[in-house]
């Protein structure tokens, strides 16, 4: 193996490292938004409409998204 072999895999092991260290966050948030918009099922929509139609129009409780689990 000459140097310019070793220079090259260094290379892109660093490059490969790298993309891991940078896209890993990535993907773990787009996992959480994932889930958060699981959370909005027809149920909690059904609920929030029958509210406002109910007249029970709070702008504190009906622009508040459920809960979350962390």
């Amino acid at each position: 193996m000459d140097y310019y072999t070793l220079v090259i895999l260094g290379a892109l092991l660093g490059f490969l490292a790298l993309a891991a260290l940078l896209l890993v966050p990535v993907y773990r948030f787009l996992q959480r938004e994932d889930e958060a918009a699981r959370r909005f099922t027809a149920e909690y929509l059904r609920r929030q409409q029958a509210a406002q139609l109910n007249g029970i129009d709070n702008e504190a409780e009906t622009s508040e998204p459920p809960p979350t689990r962390t």
